[in-house]
């Protein structure tokens, strides 16, 4: 498997967001999408990896840098594809955008996910992250779960 940027142009990559997408409108009402679009990932606020092989992208994740008060770090499209998980890859692509932030001195990272979505949620209270109030331009919704992590 390799690590690789995530390009928007790349066909596999347009393919595991639009993945992802059906996931989450079979979770959630549309409404209530705060995903990361393929074009956002061209800004410079934004490292988006993947792991990929022979059959595409199949684990994916991303850091924004955010500032609000203070610089922080968002968490977005965490995602691995359903016949690799349970392999520790959401896991490893974490480690890669936590180590990230550690490079780019970003003091905090924070996210957002689905109350529906206990797995990561358990992979990101392993990793430390504590249940916070929303930030930035959230709003409390009872279907979100709000979390931060201080690298500090």
């Amino acid at each position: 498997m390799q690590l690789v940027d995530l390009n928007p142009d790349d066909p596999s990559v347009i393919e595991v967001f639009s993945e992802i997408d059906r996931l989450m409108n079979t979770l959630y009402p549309i409404a209530s999408d705060q995903s990361l679009s393929l074009e956002e990932l061209r800004k410079p606020n934004v490292y988006a990896v993947g792991l990929k092989n022979e059959d595409g992208i199949v684990a994916c994740g991303a850091i924004v840098k955010q500032f609000n008060n203070t610089l922080y770090g968002e968490i977005k499209r965490l995602y691995v594809c359903p016949s690799y998980r349970g392999k520790g890859l959401s896991r490893r692509i974490m480690q890669i955008l936590l180590y990230y932030a550690g490079e780019a001195q970003i003091p905090v990272i924070r996210l957002e996910t689905g109350s529906q979505q206990t797995e990561a949620i358990n992979l990101y209270e392993n990793l430390g992250f504590k249940r916070r109030a929303c930030f930035g331009f959230y709003r409390d919704n009872p279907l979100s779960v709000f979390m931060e992590l201080s690298l500090n």
